[in-house]
This record gives C-alpha cells, sequence and structure tokens, in this order.
C-alpha cells in the first residue's frame, strides 16, 4: 500500500485564512473578515462578521486565533498592516 499523498504533517504546516469559510451559526451566510489584531505576540486574530440586516455583529461575530509562526497570510506580505514588519519583525 502506498503512502498517502498530500497530507498535512502536524507541526510543519501553515495557516491560509484565504483557505478558510467562515460561517454563521445564526443565519447561515459566510461572514466576512472585519477586522485584524495579535493577542499577545505569539497569536493572530482574524474577526468575521455577518454583513447583513439579520445578525447582529455583536452577537455573531467570529474570532479565528492562528498562531503568527503558521499564519501564511499575515507572513505574506510584510508591509501589509497586519504582516510581520507591522509586529517588530524584521
Amino acid at each position: 500500500m502506498s503512502e498517502p499523498t498530500n497530507v498535512p504533517v502536524v507541526g510543519s504546516s501553515t495557516v491560509n485564512i484565504r483557505n478558510l469559510s467562515i460561517k454563521c451559526g445564526n443565519c447561515d451566510t459566510y461572514q466576512t473578515l472585519s477586522h485584524f489584531h495579535r493577542r499577545d505576540e505569539d497569536w493572530n486574530v482574524y474577526t468575521y462578521e455577518c454583513e447583513n440586516d439579520v445578525c447582529d455583529s455583536a452577537v455573531t461575530r467570529t474570532y479565528l486565533e492562528v498562531p503568527v509562526d503558521l499564519d501564511e497570510f499575515a507572513n505574506r506580505d510584510p508591509d501589509w498592516r497586519g504582516g510581520r514588519i507591522h509586529a517588530g519583525a524584521e
């Protein structure tokens, strides 16, 4: 039997939030990325909200936390306001 291909290796994979879909549990629509901030020095936090008149964003807001070292989206462009250069990396 051959080894499976495209199997992520724990500890060496990255996370790209562009490859994720965040769906609201209240209105069943997809949420939109609305904010980015850092929690401590080790985590990036992405905030998703519904863009409709059905949901109160204070109730249905979703937070996605990604370890800084694995965050491909934030590390892809050092000039981006959420990128490494703005977090003090060189």
